[in-house]
């Protein structure tokens, strides 16, 4: 029975339980080896902020998004037999300038929102731009960035969401959106936040979200080019305290006021949708169904 286009690519290749326990079991062991030179820059960092540049910190932080990016890649060609490319699109073909289009709305969205909460709550912003760390973070930006973005949507969106899915298409959008909030469980803003639950809230909305445009919109282009967007404005652009990983911005908010950045969220989400289906073509069905 079909589900949804997007949802069933996971029935082009092998789609057996036991191959998926194997793929999360090497993804996980990647993530792990790949996670140890961050961890040891962190370590170094709280021992001595002055002992790293923040955008080697950086660097090593992500080696274990590219390492898990790349054995996934793999795992899905020959284990389960299937181009990697449909876990962003069924057919295989990805429309990459609408990837960019939607990051570019998403950032517009972005930016707009800033603009009105600055011009709202000025005291709440201090300008910290520092051209000799901001330069390097832009390049770790562009090169790495699309790679840690890249991974958590191929993972959670396209190679869960679609293995889950193809089985029961609501337990894949509930159970992906948890494991993602989860999966952010560990972050150092949550100590910030003041609330586990509260924080969890807000990234498992997050997770909901972007499974939910994907289904309906039948691929993952649209949440790849916002969950760029939105990760390369926090490193580069606004900043705050407590953030899990360092970066050089333009910008940093004076205190972590997560209900403030969450009301943020959901007016840029709005406006992105307000505007989605002229600028990048979305077409919203009534369901997630086909």
């Amino acid at each position: 029975m079909q589900i949804n286009p997007f949802i069933d690519a996971a029935r082009q290749g092998r789609n057996e339980f036991g191959v998926y326990v194997a793929v999360f079991i090497l993804v996980f062991i990647a993530n792990l080896l790949g996670s140890i030179p961050g961890a040891w820059a962190m370590v170094t960092w709280k021992d001595d902020p002055q002992a790293l540049p923040v955008y080697l910190i950086t660097s090593l932080m992500l080696l274990g998004f590219v390492a898990s990016l790349v054995v996934l890649w793999l795992c899905v060609k020959h284990l389960h037999k299937r181009n990697p490319l449909t876990m962003i699109s069924p057919s295989g073909v990805v429309n990459w300038p609408r990837i960019l289009k939607s990051a570019g709305l998403w950032m517009v969205c972005s930016a707009v929102v800033e603009t009105a909460t600055y011009l709202l709550f000025p005291d709440k912003y201090q300008f910290s731009l520092n051209l000799k760390d901001f330069l390097p973070s832009l390049v770790v930006a562009i090169v790495l960035l699309p790679l840690q973005t890249s991974f958590e949507e191929l993972f959670f969106r396209g190679y869960l969401l679609q293995g889950i899915g193809s089985w029961n298409l609501w337990a894949g959008i509930i159970i992906t959106s948890t494991v993602f909030g989860l999966a952010h469980s560990f972050n150092d803003e949550i100590e910030a936040v003041g609330s586990l639950g509260l924080a969890m809230v807000y990234y498992i909305g997050v997770g909901l979200f972007f499974a939910l445009l994907g289904v309906m919109d039948k691929s993952l282009e649209l949440p790849l080019g916002i969950h760029l967007a939105n990760n390369m404005y926090a490193f580069l652009l606004v900043g705050y305290p407590s953030s899990s990983v360092p970066s050089s911005t333009v910008w940093m908010t004076t205190e972590l006021n997560f209900p403030l950045m969450v009301t943020q969220w959901v007016v840029v989400m709005a406006l992105y949708l307000l505007l989605a289906k002229k600028v990048v073509g979305l077409q919203l069905t009534a369901k997630p169904t086909s």
